[in-house]
């Protein structure tokens, strides 16, 4: 790699070692109508099948003469505003047919919770570092078919815009190459299938690192059990808010009455790119599910592996959000059990009223007979004196 005024190279197709023909070279040509998405995931090497043929190849960087194993990324540092980068970049056709392939930079959009780079799908177009990359005669875009079990070295040139903004900028070196597939409804449609290179590079200038901790979300999953505990769910977003890469440590509480708290340590940040933000969902358990509770997520900025030293904020950055919970199962057990009470002190009531009736019943039944027997003893008495 040299950082140099722009000079001519010519490229070279590899197989064991021997310069073999020149090969065709120009834009890409117009597309068939349909396009489909492609995957955007960084790798050095790919397979795939087109019309049952085995396809394999790879990208490496390189030098003018042989591939540079040595290399995972093309990585520039504290480059110029102005300045003109030159490199090489490698593509083989492992496949046993012949392969068309197009080489071409390209932006990246950001970084997953895992730590892949994702890219700028093929049909978007570079605004920043995939826009400064030409290959020869100035074109942006390679497209090149090589023979069976071949491979190319193909020249490059990155020039900085004088006003390129300090920092960092990441893209990727791409080799991808098109597969005709036929869609359901009877259409065809070219699936690109690509790896990439990534491409990073420090404008030198004045830098700054930071992160911030924003649109906290949160819910809580109660428990069946009316005294077991729940989880708090925690969402939230992890912004880099500066011009360099960082990384970092991250941990999220829950805390709510009586001292009762939650806590977790989660796995490191990976890279966040300047002006990019990851979203991560942690739940917290061992909470029950009562009252008021408070979130708090923190994040230690850190600058990752083999990066240049630089001065960070100190301390942690952190966020806060609230959340009310109610402990609805308690809630309905409370109102079963007053439900079973009212219902049993109602049955008893009734219990009570019938027992009542039937002693009432009793007791006008003897109350009745006690009557006619005293009657029927009285006109037993009288009927011998009315004959006298």
């Amino acid at each position: 790699m040299n950082v140099s005024t722009p000079h001519r190279t010519g490229s070279r197709v590899l197989a064991g070692g021997v310069l073999l023909a020149a090969i065709v070279t120009g834009a890409v040509a117009a597309g068939p109508a349909a396009l489909a998405s492609q995957s955007s995931a960084v790798g050095r090497s790919a397979q795939t099948v087109s019309g049952g043929v085995p396809i394999s190849w790879s990208e490496i960087p390189a030098s003018a003469t042989a591939p540079d194993y040595y290399r995972n990324t093309f990585s520039y540092t504290n480059i110029r505003p102005g300045s003109t980068i030159s490199d090489h970049v490698a593509v083989f056709n492992r496949s046993k047919v012949s392969v068309a392939f197009m080489i071409y930079a390209t932006d990246a959009t950001g970084t997953t919770p895992s730590g892949v780079l994702t890219l700028l799908p093929a049909n978007k177009k570079p605004r920043d570092i995939g826009s400064w990359v030409t290959f020869g005669r100035g074109v942006s875009q390679l497209s090149i078919v090589l023979p069976a079990d071949r491979g190319i070295i193909e020249p490059f040139k990155l020039a900085v815009p004088r006003l390129a903004t300090p920092g960092d900028h990441t893209g990727g070196m791409m080799a991808a190459i098109g597969i005709p597939r036929r869609t359901s409804k009877g259409s065809v449609v070219v699936e690109y299938q690509r790896i990439g290179i990534p491409i990073e590079l420090r404008v030198a200038g004045p830098l700054h690192a930071g992160l911030q901790v924003e649109s906290i979300s949160t819910g809580f999953h109660s428990p069946l059990s009316p005294f077991g505990n729940g989880s708090a769910t925690v969402s939230y977003s992890v912004q880099n808010i500066g011009n360099v890469y960082l990384t970092g440590s991250q941990a999220v509480s829950v805390t709510g009455l009586f001292g009762m708290s939650s806590k977790l340590h989660l796995q490191n940040l990976p890279t966040v790119l300047p002006g990019d933000s990851i979203r991560y969902t942690a739940q917290a358990g061992g909470l029950y599910p009562l009252g008021p509770m408070t979130v708090h997520v923190s994040v230690r900025p850190r600058l990752p592996a083999g990066s240049p030293r630089l001065a960070l904020p100190a301390g942690y950055v952190t966020g806060t959000a609230s959340l009310f919970v109610v402990p609805w199962t308690l809630i309905v057990l409370i109102l079963l059990l007053i439900g079973a009470a009212v219902a049993g002190w109602r049955g008893r009531g009734r219990r009570q009223r019938r027992l009542r009736a039937k002693l009432d019943a009793v007791a006008e039944a003897a109350r009745r007979e006690t009557e006619q027997r005293l009657l029927g003893n009285k006109r037993a008495a009288s009927g011998p004196q009315s004959q006298a």
